[in-house]
């Protein structure tokens, strides 16, 4: 799903977004919310696939954050995933991965 579609008001770490990568990532990346305490907001990307698999990307400012739900604003997201996260690619060509359910052992 297109993340300018997804109903939610807020993204919550795990959350994966996918979108068209430009040198030096590949054509496709992945980047995953996480969980920081120490940035200002408490929450950074980081890259998941790919060389660039495991570096941090950017750490987002604590605009970002809703405080109520310790989670990141959709709407401050989509605002400013140029400034802040990818300039490469539009929001309109980011989407959304749905959750993974562990497989069973």
């Amino acid at each position: 799903m297109k993340l300018i579609d997804y109903k939610e008001n807020d993204l919550w770490r795990g959350t994966i977004l996918r979108f068209r990568g430009k040198y030096p990532f590949e054509e496709i990346v992945d980047f995953m919310l996480v969980d920081i305490p120490y940035v200002e907001s408490g929450f950074a990307f980081i890259c998941i696939s790919g060389y660039y698999a495991g570096t941090l990307e950017c750490a987002l400012p604590k605009e970002a954050r809703n405080a109520k739900t310790c989670s990141v604003s959709l709407n401050w997201l989509i605002n400013n995933w140029n400034t802040w996260i990818y300039s490469e690619c539009s929001i309109h060509e980011v989407f959304i991965l749905e959750a993974n359910v562990p497989a069973t052992m």
